[in-house]
């Protein structure tokens, strides 16, 4: 599910429920000569006395339901079942997230269910969106300027509210409140779900963090409860050539001259930048107010010029997300006046116009953002975007910086899994 809720069933590591990898891992051994399994996934498809489960391997299970099995519904982020209730079969719901108690079949593609535990995709729906509020609350993030091992600080670098010109961002020191969670975005992904317990020293210069937790009054520090980070690149190029069979794209990095190959999947994002769009980003980033004409976007459609890292960052809590204070037009655009928040660009993207990888022309200027992938060479897209010259043409002359305004890991990252 694109951008879905991937929500991880807190309950499970409770009762000590861990995530099974595959449909087939036994649990511990059985009384009967199949094994016991717990496997964890989303309700693909409902049948009397039985459904289909999708499970997190990818792997389709039929889950026969026979008379007198055990069903219970928990509330999202539970760490027992305590707080479970019991519910019937006929309660269960497509999209509904599951762990199923019981014995397979020999053929390891059914599984006799004895006990279904059940977070209902509605709960999950609402605990996600309370979740996003919050992070609209008492969120931060940027890019880090600097990591003091010592003290356990890192400083980044935010967007100034309202804008200032020739100065679009100021320091922020974060430093870790008691029991602070701290965890890092999988390599080619920013899926909550895939995201590790991490270390302060995973954090480096560079990357992209995301903080919950709470800010000093004058907004030069930040005391975290959770943090999450990444290394993401933006890199500014022109296509090359286009392969849509194959979902890949071939483009000429402009900060190195070198080819990479963009892979693309259904969790890629393919946006046009209108004009008035890409120019008021443009013109965010040289700190002028949105509305302000000339200066930063001026010759609109000027040709693509360097790349590199910078600002912009991830996807997601999908399956989402630690969003930012939206500001401006309907859906969190970069519109409107001066004194506004920083805007929201994941919410605008739902908003642009997509376009498909048959529609790129050689020399097309493109902006891609994806994780740190394990080859400099090659790169998984997280969004990909065209109309993009304003932008790269207002970068200060000899920057390598790639700046999409204050986008900051409010995609994938905590879009819609339980996390930011």
């Amino acid at each position: 599910m694109k951008r879905g809720i991937l929500v991880l069933i807190a309950v499970c590591a409770g009762v000590g429920l861990a995530r099974t990898p595959g449909a087939a891992q036994t649990a511990q051994p059985g009384a009967t000569s199949q094994p016991a399994v717990r496997p964890i996934g989303v309700v693909a498809e409902i049948r009397p006395g039985s459904f289909t489960l999708h499970t997190d391997s990818g792997t389709p299970l039929s889950v026969q339901l026979p008379e007198g099995v055990t069903v219970v519904r928990v509330p999202p982020g539970a760490k027992d079942l305590k707080a479970a209730t019991k519910i019937t079969v006929g309660d269960i719901n497509v999209g509904d997230r599951v762990l199923v108690r019981g014995h397979l079949s020999d053929d390891q593609k059914s599984i006799l269910a004895t006990t279904v535990i059940v977070m209902m995709q509605t709960d999950l729906a609402k605990a996600h969106e309370a979740e996003r509020q919050e992070w609209q609350r008492r969120g931060t993030g940027g890019l880090v300027k600097s990591v003091d091992t010592q003290a356990k600080e890192i400083t980044i670098s935010v967007p100034n509210t309202p804008p200032t010109p020739g100065n679009p961002t100021h320091p922020m020191v974060i430093s870790l409140a008691p029991n602070a969670v701290l965890l890092r975005y999988a390599p080619d992904s920013v899926k909550f779900s895939d995201a590790k317990p991490s270390t302060f020293e995973d954090i480096k210069a560079g990357d992209q963090i995301r903080a919950l937790g709470t800010k000093s009054e004058d907004g030069s520090r930040f005391s975290a409860e959770k943090i999450v980070s990444g290394t993401f690149r933006n890199l500014a190029a022109t296509v090359i050539a286009a392969d849509a069979p194959n979902g890949t794209v071939t483009v000429k990095d402009l900060a190195t001259g070198q080819p990479v190959v963009v892979h693309t999947n259904a969790d890629s994002s393919l946006h046009q930048l209108p004009p008035f769009v890409a120019q008021m980003i443009a013109m965010l980033n040289s700190g002028l107010p949105a509305g302000v004409p000339g200066q930063a976007a001026s010759g609109g459609a000027a040709r693509a010029t360097g790349g590199g890292q910078g600002d912009a960052a991830a996807r997601g809590p999908s399956s989402g997300s630690p969003g930012q204070a939206q500001g401006g037009r309907p859906g969190g655009g970069f519109g409107g006046g001066t004194g506004q928040g920083p805007r929201d660009f994941n919410q605008m993207l739902g908003h642009l116009p997509p376009f498909a990888l048959t529609d790129l022309k050689p020399g097309e200027a493109l902006i891609v953002v994806s994780t740190q992938g394990a080859k400099p060479s090659e790169v998984t897209a997280i969004v990909m975007l065209t109309g993009v010259e304003p932008i790269l043409q207002a970068r200060p002359k000899g920057s390598n910086e790639v700046v999409l305004g204050p986008w900051n890991m409010t995609m994938g990252g905590g879009g819609g899994e339980g996390g930011p």
